[in-house]
């Protein structure tokens, strides 16, 4: 089949959409911003649900996420283990682009495994944005072509080596840096500029093939940046150390990726094609340490009366001042606030790196080694809040009763609502969603967790405290810039530059799934049965 259009299709993944808004009115972005004014654009939507990683679901399926029934994290009950799943490996849903003769496809670095239904190359793992990452390609010597040529992504440099029991795969799992190192800062942001320019180096060089009818890339060096760099570009309670930087390091990666962006649009003229989208916005982050830290460390102290693992403080004290002398990895910051009994019960950072667990850098997976002995715990997660209750014939060593699970998920809820922002008096959580009435429901679309805790999202919180358990910190930060929580509407861009899209054109608004349909009808490849999403017809432009 001969397609009627070649597309290049990039995304930007998880850009601020209120900042980068804000940079392409004051000419900071001058090629997407030219681009844009070129270009027939609009807005599509998602709603969050669960995870982060769910987020690219809509536009690698094409499907809605109300129907993908992926989660990031497999427990086991049987054994109180719980699997990091890292990127979306197909199990169910095959990728829009697997359209077999239908196209040659060349995709470079999306966070999704290698389908063996697309026909082409496919590159993953090379410069991801996940803390985890599996290389990979097809045909295998693309991948080896483009290391011996271009490096390995700078972020790898001194990466843990790791195994994925979940996926069977060896892999790298590169550390970010304590976001309080100006220095380690620095050195990130130029690792990310690297990446960045040869991630465009790549991305034209394969452009310069000849066969291909649709080439797929992204941009997460943004998404990192986000992460790491929003204290030092964007209002927080760390916004002290941007006075350390001549210019806004968060822009000059945008900046970087908007000089790549505008040499591939001028590398591919007229003779294909150009959609430019993004997926997700990051803000700033309220809930990677209410999440990772002090909801397990609540639940342990809700076991346990009177007895603190992490971060003990004390409710009667007036509160420290906002802390800026933690220069370790955040995770080892945190190891050094355990108490006698954290010393004795969970397990150390050090060693579930050692045991390759990928959760080695998330507090909540410290206190596995005594979930068993707790009626209540909390999983990790990379989204909410969540909390698993240890029921009786369903964990293997179950304390709960069944018949006492409704009331043991609403004493968990009533005491958690309790939680405050110790130096603001805001409640920290938003609201709490039971996820079953029956702890026996098996339903594979239903979290793990039997509680999903959805955090405020006002300001970033380093100290709370509780009547029920006294008060937790102050600890580090971990990372200023993080995702929003679930039901959370995300607005994303997408543009299409083509002769048949007039300057200036607007789209109707759409969703995140509509984009894959629409690169597809746009090749002249039809919509596949199974989609959600549906092509935004030109027909419909305003």
């Amino acid at each position: 089949m001969t397609v009627e259009r070649k597309t290049v299709a990039l995304g930007l993944d998880c850009p601020n959409n209120a900042v980068l808004e804000d940079w392409l009115d004051r000419g900071l972005l001058p090629n997407l911003r030219a681009l844009r004014q070129e270009s027939s654009s609009g807005t599509v939507v998602h709603h969050r649900k669960y995870n982060n990683e769910n987020s690219w679901m809509p536009f690698l399926t094409g499907r809605n996420l109300e129907t993908i029934d992926y989660w990031i994290s497999d427990y086991q009950p049987d054994s109180y283990v719980n699997v990091h799943q890292c990127l979306y490996n197909l199990q169910d849903h095959p990728p829009f682009y697997a359209v077999g003769d239908q196209a040659n496809v060349i995709m470079f670095d999306l966070p999704v495994a290698i389908s063996e239904q697309v026909e082409g190359v496919q590159v993953v793992g090379w410069a991801s944005e996940l803390n985890e990452v599996f290389p990979a390609s097809r045909p295998a010597h693309e991948l080896k072509r483009i290391v011996d040529k271009y490096g390995l992504d700078p972020k790898l440099e001194g990466a843990l080596d790791l195994y994925n029991a979940a996926l069977a795969k060896e892999g790298l799992s590169y550390q970010v840096p304590s976001i309080y190192d100006l220095r380690a800062l620095t050195a990130f942001r130029d690792q990310l500029l690297e990446s960045t320019s040869k991630r465009g180096a790549i991305c034209r060089e394969f452009l310069q093939r000849e066969n291909w009818d649709l080439f797929l890339g992204i941009f997460p060096e943004i998404h990192m940046a986000g992460h790491l760099l929003w204290h030092v570009s964007q209002p927080h309670p760390l916004s002290a150390l941007a006075d350390e930087f001549d210019v806004d390091p968060m822009l000059e990666v945008y900046q970087a990726v908007d000089q790549q962006l505008g040499q591939i649009a001028d590398s591919i003229g007229a003779d294909a094609d150009l959609i430019v989208f993004s997926v997700d916005s990051m803000v700033s982050d309220c809930l990677e340490t209410a999440r990772s830290l002090f909801l397990p460390e609540f639940i342990y102290r809700w076991n346990f009366p009177g007895k603190a693992a992490l971060a003990a403080g004390d409710s009667a004290a007036p509160v420290p001042n906002v802390g800026l002398d933690y220069g370790l990895h955040w995770a080892h910051e945190v190891w050094k606030l355990r108490t006698n009994c954290g010393a004795a019960e969970l397990q150390s950072p050090q060693s579930q790196a050692g045991d390759n667990d990928s959760f080695y850098w998330q507090p909540t997976n410290w206190y596995r080694p005594i979930w068993e002995k707790m009626r209540a715990f909390a999983l990790p997660s990379v989204a909410d809040g969540y909390v698993r209750i240890n029921v009786v014939g369903r964990e293997a060593r179950g304390l709960v009763e069944p018949a006492d699970y409704d009331s043991v998920c609403t004493e968990i809820s009533d005491q958690l609502r309790e939680l405050v922002d110790a130096r603001t008096g805001r409640p920290m959580v938003e609201r709490i969603i039971r996820t079953r009435s029956d702890p026996f429901d098996t339903d594979a679309r239903k979290s793990p967790a039997d509680l999903i805790v959805l955090w405020q999202e006002e300001s970033p919180t380093d100290v709370v405290q509780s009547p029920l358990v006294g008060r937790i910190g102050p600890v580090p930060y971990f990372r200023p810039g993080g995702h929003m929580k679930q039901g959370s509407r995300v607005e994303n861009f997408f543009l299409v530059r083509a002769p048949d899209c007039p300057a200036g054109g607007q789209f109707p608004e759409g969703r995140l799934e509509d984009i894959p349909a629409t690169i597809l009808h746009r090749m002249g490849i039809p919509t596949p049965a199974h989609f959600d999403g549906k092509p935004l017809a030109l027909s419909e432009l305003r």
